[in-house]
């Protein structure tokens, strides 16, 4: 398990340790609230998480065959109707899957991710890929390869390090534990770190061949800077169908809300095999649909071993999931990232109690979009910004079309760039340009200390003023403006 926890004082030490590995070529992992093991001390509670592996028979999930879901003025505002478009392709391609008993992992690749080398060079985030990872982690699925090994406790002994480690990563055909992840297999390093008192050990995965793709799964979150998903893989394709297929019973409540006429509601309930998301506005103000929305639908449990049918109805009245912008409270925001309702809401249903599963998705989620302080460039001081841009969102694919840039600025046919020169945090002087450049197009702004060796920046017309701060500590430094190609 790859920890993201970077401690500011740390001792380092990597420690091998072999896998034991079986020999087949892809796996899932499955998503749910934080059993009592998963601790920051070995890999879990980090910054970003919303919740830890679970075991098989522990999945969690949603039982109705309808989720709803809006924007509210907040998106709306900072992302317009391109980030709609976005968020809704990814949408579109989980309502294009066929039901979960017509899923076939093998009809679909081990790999999905491309590069835009432009929205690379720019910074960004793409907003449809980002938008796909995570509603993948909001159905049930955790990232494979970050959970394909799990420190489950350690200790020293005579000054040895001696851990359990435990697989949390399963083949979609046999449901085994497997070391593979769409056709890359792993071992891992017991990585140590002390921050003070504090010591911490987590399982850190490799690909066994270096030259294999790593964290291939959308499930993973790791298409980074400029890169996109063009669907889902193989391996999120196995993490649907076992959590939604028919033949998989979990003890579940249904949601509030839902009810019918001398209705069962805590059953032994097999998956709804399809999930489909429809929009509805909601209101700003209230956060409550304009108009109520009712999905009547046909709910299947076991009694005795038999399969039975019964009507039900599910009255919403706000939105399951809520697409918004947010500055956050901590400051200003320079990464382009989304805030995500955790895993406490979610429902264990365990029988008998103790264990961390199965148990049900309930709503409301809000998947908060930032809002990145854009766009500024600051050369020689921390943080060094390449690009004009502190990790923006964008909507980019392999067209030639430039990336869309967000938030969209008033369309302009020039770009002003400011450049400020700074002593400490005081402003002395300031020179503008105003370039002749097409909105969503690009300039290279050239920088030398000895007009001999340039170094390239690029600089995007996304409508604003472009603020660039140069301090006096910096070297000397001279500036000229230059077309791309």
């Amino acid at each position: 398990m790859s920890a993201r926890l970077k401690p500011v004082k740390a001792i380092l030490r990597i420690t091998l340790a072999l896998g034991v590995f079986a020999g087949t070529a892809h796996a899932f992992s499955l998503l749910g609230p934080y059993d009592t093991w998963m601790q920051p001390t070995n890999g879990f509670r980090q910054p970003g998480d919303i919740g830890g592996p679970m075991n098989l028979g522990e999945e969690y999930r949603w039982n109705v065959p309808v989720l709803t879901y809006s924007f509210d003025a907040s998106f709306l505002d900072y992302f317009g109707s391109n980030g709609v478009f976005a968020v809704e392709q990814a949408i579109q391609m989980l309502n294009n899957l066929p039901p979960a008993s017509q899923l076939d992992p093998a009809n679909y690749p081990p790999e999905a991710t491309w590069v835009n080398y432009t929205a690379q060079a720019l910074n960004l985030t793409d907003v449809k890929s980002k938008t796909l990872a995570v509603l993948l982690e909001q159905l049930g699925l955790a990232p494979p390869t970050r959970n394909t090994f799990c420190t489950y406790s350690f200790g020293f002994y005579d000054g040895v390090l001696v851990g359990q480690t435990v697989k949390r990563n399963f083949d979609p055909i046999n449901f085994a534990p497997t070391n593979w992840v769409n056709d890359t297999a792993y071992n891992y390093l017991n990585q140590r770190t002390t921050n003070g008192s504090t010591i911490s050990v987590t399982a850190e995965e490799f690909p066994l061949n270096p030259l294999d793709n790593f964290q291939t799964a959308v499930a993973d979150d790791a298409a980074g800077i400029g890169g996109y998903y063009t669907g889902l893989t193989r391996d999120d394709i196995g993490g649907l169908r076992y959590l939604l297929r028919t033949n998989n019973a979990n003890l579940e409540t249904l949601l509030p809300g839902v009810h019918g006429i001398a209705y069962a509601n805590q059953a032994l309930r097999p998956g709804v095999d399809k999930i489909t998301f429809v929009r509805r506005e909601v209101d700003t103000f209230t956060g409550q649909f304009f108009t109520p929305y009712t999905n009547q639908f046909t709910d299947y449990y076991l009694s005795n071993n038999i399969v039975v049918a019964q009507q039900l109805e599910r009255v919403i009245t706000a939105p399951d999931i809520l697409f918004s912008a947010s500055t956050g409270d901590q400051g200003i925001i320079t990464n382009a990232q989304i805030s995500r309702t955790g895993t406490t809401n979610w429902l264990n249903n365990a029988f008998p109690p103790g264990a961390a599963g199965p148990g049900l998705i309930r709503p409301p989620i809000n998947l908060a979009f930032s809002k990145p302080v854009l766009p500024h460039v600051t050369l020689d001081t921390a943080p060094y910004v390449v690009g004009g841009y502190v990790n923006a969102w964008g909507s980019f694919d392999n067209s030639t079309n430039p990336p869309v840039v967000y938030p969209l600025g008033v369309a302009a046919s020039d770009l002003t760039l400011n450049l400020h020169l700074m002593r400490n945090e005081t402003k002395i002087g300031q020179a503008s340009w105003q370039i002749p450049l097409a909105p969503n197009d690009y300039i290279l702004v050239q920088t030398s200390t000895n007009l001999v060796n340039w170094s390239f920046h690029s600089i995007f017309n996304a409508g604003r003023p472009v603020e660039w701060f140069h301090y006096t500590s910096d070297a000397q430094r001279y500036f000229r403006i230059a077309p791309h190609d």
